[in-house]
Parts: structure tokens; sequence; C-alpha cells
């Protein structure tokens, strides 16, 4: 199973923590410079969604993010969860015993998009 760090150094991408103490921010992505700076305050599996949520922006044009921000936001989330899902679907022999609303609950997804990409990527990866 490859790690959050591995997936960005596969991808030339720098990881850096910072103190996010104080400020609203959990976490960026430079394309420019291709660094993820993560807050280094969060537990681990929220680092590891910010991570995840992160290199989902790696392909987006900043022009392109600046008019379509919630349609690069949602690509992220869906880059996260398909992440998630596959370290956790790793762990599993039999996978149809597989609760996605337990593991929606471990990783505190909410909304109804979650919801939906939780299903579509879980069919995805077992397919």
């Amino acid at each position: 199973m490859m790690s959050p760090e591995s997936i960005c150094a596969e991808n030339g991408i720098d990881l850096v923590y910072f103190d996010g103490r104080g400020t609203d921010s959990k976490g960026m992505f430079n394309k420019k410079h291709k660094v993820i700076a993560i807050d280094a305050y969060l537990n681990d599996d929220e680092k590891k969604k910010r991570i995840y949520h992160e290199l989902g922006h790696k392909d987006h044009d900043p022009t392109y993010y600046e008019r379509n921000r919630e349609y690069c936001e949602i690509q992220a989330d869906r880059c996260m969860i398909h992440h998630l899902l596959k370290e956790e679907l790793d762990l599993w022999d039999d996978v149809s015993s597989f609760n996605y609303i337990h593991f929606m609950e471990k990783y505190e997804l909410t909304s109804l998009a979650d919801e939906a990409m939780v299903k579509e990527e879980f069919y995805g990866l077992i397919e």
C-alpha cells in the first residue's frame, strides 16, 4: 500500500508541513512550485485527507480554478475519496462485507456528494 507521502513523491510533488494554528488553512497546493503544504497540527486521518485532496488539484490550471472553483473542489474531493477507499480496501480480504456508511463515518464524509462519490469510487475499484 502506498502512503500519501510516497504518492506525492511519485508525482514529483514536495510535501511540507506548516504551523496552521491561528489560520483557517489546513492545506494548499502550489502548482508552480509543485508543493503541497499541510497543517502539522492536524490528526493523522485529517492530514491524509488533506494531502489526497490537494493532490486532486495537481492538474488544475489556476485560471480554470478561479472560474470553476466548485467543480475543482469536487474533483479534489473525489481524488481524496478514491485514495482513502483504495487504502481501506487493501486491508479487506472480502470486500463484499464493506460498509460504505462506516467508511464515511470514519473519515467524517457527510454530504450527499461525498456519498455518491464513495459509492462510485468503491464500485470502480472493485470491478
